[in-house]
Order: structure tokens, then C-alpha cells, then sequence
């Protein structure tokens, strides 16, 4: 694949894109994220680069994109689903966002803030078993109806801490937790808010399809909903004859790796070759 066309779906800060620039001859290295903020953050990261293009739009907008960059195709798409630690570091840029438990200046939770609704909005105005209905199908929380009648008794809300206090209170959480109690209660309204499945649904078999014969498409996930979604969908192209699955069982990281980078503990690489 060297001197091929490479893209970062999930551009975010550019790490990814650093280490390809950095490592692999590239003839074009195409750069997309939803998050205008972040991908600035990319661009300047990246400016000491060659032939780096920046795309502000949904990892789906995938054709659209590369046909505006003038390419016919790819040799490599990288999807790293993983929401940027950018966005869990409160700072001037993302305070009042609302992805970090502890913000106390606003509660948006939208990558991109000119689309869409914000999670104050749905928290203040959706009814009860709406709310426990997106807490349950995409946080996976089981006590999602205990928690969205605290939130209705609590509301109106207006920032981060506000939310995970009361999350916490509900499930009656004491002592030590490996992760906060109100986690999947921020990730369920964040995938929510974002389309986050929707997209994903989208987007893998027209990568698929914008893919060179023998290029390469791959996903890392890190929750259970996005990887049965991935899995589902390389086991339907591979049906089809479009792709050949290079990992039966997904990739994990080593013990070393998540030594270095707690936030990898959990994630899950999957990649597809195309065939046809």
C-alpha cells in the first residue's frame, strides 16, 4: 500500500494521521472529523505534512469526500470510533460541552454543535420512558428506567455535573467503581444525540465499496453495540463476495499497551480486505 491513498474516517486530533504521515510513503492522506474544533487541532498537528487533505463532515460522507478530493478510491480507511480524550479534557475550548463528567459550564454532548439537538434539550423535554428507552438500547444500562425518573424529578438541567450527580444518587453508588456509575449514561446520550450507529450502519459498506481491490478498511471499537455492528456488517460484505475478513477474532491490545494507554483497554480491531 505504499504511495496509496490513505484515509482517517475519525480524524480527531490526528494521532492516528501523524503516525501514518509519519511512518508510510502516502500519495494522498485524507483527513475527516465531524468536530470543526478538533479537526483544527488535526490540521495544525499535521501542517508540517505533504498532500494532507481536511474534510469537515460525518465518516459516512465517505464517497462524497473522496470525490471532492479527486481520488477514484482508496487503499486504506482507518475508523477509530473512539471519542477523543480532547473531549474528556476540560479546557476553554471544550468546557460546556458536556463529555466530561465533571463539567459544570454546560451539557451539549453534539461533536458537531451546528447539528441536532443538545442532550439538555432532550433531558429537559423528552418524557420519561423516551429517556430510559436511549439509556437502555445505547448505553446498555440496566437501570435505565430508576434513572430517567430521577432525571424527569430533577430537571431542569443544565450542565454535566449536574447530570452525573443525580445518576449517581439514583443507582445508590457508594464506595470505589472502576468507572464512574453515570458512564453509560453519558455514552447512551452521546451516540444518541450524534447518530453514532446510524452512521456507522452507513458507512461500512459504502467504504466498502470506495475501496482499490486489495485495499484495506479498518474499524476499532469499543463498545459492544459498535462491534456487533462492524462484525455483523464484514460478515454481509464477506458473504457478498466484496471483502475477505483478515480477523476472524477481533485484535486486542497487549498488556504493555494498555499499561501505556488505559483508554485502549477496552478496544477492538476488525479489518476487511476487498476482493472484487
Amino acid at each position: 500500500m505504499c504511495g496509496g491513498v490513505f484515509v482517517d474516517a475519525t480524524c480527531g486530533e490526528g494521532g492516528h494521521s501523524e503516525a501514518i504521515a509519519s511512518r508510510l510513503e502516502y500519495k494522498r492522506l485524507i483527513c475527516i472529523d465531524r468536530d470543526q474544533e478538533i479537526l483544527e487541532v488535526a490540521r495544525e498537528r499535521l501542517s508540517r505534512f505533504p498532500r494532507v487533505s481536511f474534510y469537515h463532515a460525518t465518516f459516512d460522507q465517505l464517497p462524497e469526500v473522496i470525490k471532492d478530493a479527486g481520488v477514484d478510491g482508496c487503499d486504506a480507511i482507518l475508523a477509530d470510533l473512539g471519542v477523543s480524550m480532547y473531549h474528556f479534557t476540560l479546557h476553554e475550548k471544550t468546557k460546556g460541552r458536556g463529555f466530561s463528567l465533571q463539567d459544570d459550564e454546560g451539557l451539549d454532548m453534539r461533536l458537531d454543535k451546528t447539528a441536532g439537538i443538545t442532550a439538555a434539550e432532550v433531558l429537559n423535554t423528552f418524557s420519561q420512558k423516551e429517556i430510559a428507552d436511549i439509556l437502555y438500547t445505547y448505553g446498555e444500562e440496566y437501570d435505565a428506567y430508576k434513572i430517567a425518573r430521577a432525571i424527569c424529578q430533577n430537571r431542569p438541567f443544565r450542565t454535566a455535573s449536574q447530570l452525573a450527580k443525580v445518576v449517581l444518587k439514583a443507582k445508590k453508588s457508594h464506595g470505589h467503581h472502576r468507572i464512574h456509575p453515570a458512564t453509560k449514561t453519558f455514552q447512551a446520550l452521546r451516540i444518541f444525540l450524534n447518530k453514532e450507529l446510524e452512521i456507522l450502519e452507513s458507512f461500512l459498506p459504502s467504504a466498502a465499496d470506495n475501496l482499490y481491490i486489495r485495499g484495506r478498511l479498518a474499524v476499532i471499537t469499543f463498545h459492544s453495540l459498535e462491534d456487533r455492528i462492524v462484525k455483523r456488517s464484514f460478515q454481509s460484505l464477506a458473504k457478498e463476495g466484496k471483502v475477505s475478513i483478515l480477523t476472524p477474532k477481533p485484535l486486542l491490545p497487549s498488556e504493555e499497551e494498555i499499561e501505556k494507554n488505559r483508554a485502549s483497554r477496552s478496544a477492538k480491531l476488525r479489518v476487511v480486505e476487498k476482493s472484487v
